[in-house]
């Protein structure tokens, strides 16, 4: 009876600690594509302000007949 008692304590003890991992990878990567994100969208809002340049140089690129 006690090597059952001893098994299944150690099936916990292991169980606990994958999810114990599980939960910190699971947070770790949360962050990790919190902060990608927040790039992409400060990258996203400098990508929009160089087309609106784009395009007011090509406007005036038009105006003066250059091709």
């Amino acid at each position: 009876m006690w090597i059952a008692v001893i098994a299944w304590s150690a099936a916990v003890v292991v169980a606990a600690v994958v999810l114990g991992f599980c939960a910190y990878e699971l947070h770790w990567k949360a962050r990790r594509l919190q902060s990608d994100l927040r790039r992409l969208l400060e990258l996203n809002a400098r990508l929009g302000g160089l087309q609106g340049e784009v395009a007011a140089a090509q406007e005036r690129l038009a105006r003066a007949g250059v091709r």
